[in-house]
């Protein structure tokens, strides 16, 4: 039995190989090198402009005012949209006593004042309550130390 006929012969291109010759070869590596000194100008052109311009940099351009704002349930369900959210100053934070901040725990971040903070006696670090066990001898014992 004969084999079907390819309707797709008039579509078919037939792959040939090009040969690559060493000038053609040489002259992209020319080229290619032209390109790498190029980009390297421009960026060295660039830094310069920085450097004699000066990089101007404010603290206001950091700190710019978001649209963002806080929403709350209503009491029928409804979404009510409440003024701007407040941001946390660290510097205002208080303990969870209403104490003045003075030390950070060392091992959760929380504000402590110097009611709630305890002091581990073996290592000497700042701890709170939450992140204390309690040794055989009664006194407080980070985390990390107790054995």
């Amino acid at each position: 039995m004969a084999k079907r006929p390819n309707p797709f012969i008039d579509d078919y291109v037939q792959q040939s190989k090009v040969h690559i010759g060493l000038k053609q070869f040489n002259n992209n590596e020319e080229r290619l090198q032209k390109v790498y000194e190029k980009t390297l100008q421009m960026l060295f052109k660039g830094a310069r402009k920085v450097q004699q311009n000066g990089f101007k940099c404010s603290l206001e351009d950091n700190y710019k005012k978001d649209r963002l704002r806080q929403l709350f349930i209503g009491a029928n369900g409804i979404l009510i949209h409440a003024g701007q959210m407040v941001k946390e100053n660290s510097s205002e934070a208080l303990c969870k006593c209403g104490g003045a901040k003075i030390e950070l725990c060392a091992y959760c971040d929380k504000v402590l004042c110097v009611f709630c903070k305890l002091v581990c006696g073996l290592c000497q670090q700042n701890f709170c309550s939450e992140c204390s066990l309690y040794g055989s001898e009664d006194s407080a014992v980070c985390v990390s130390c107790y054995r």
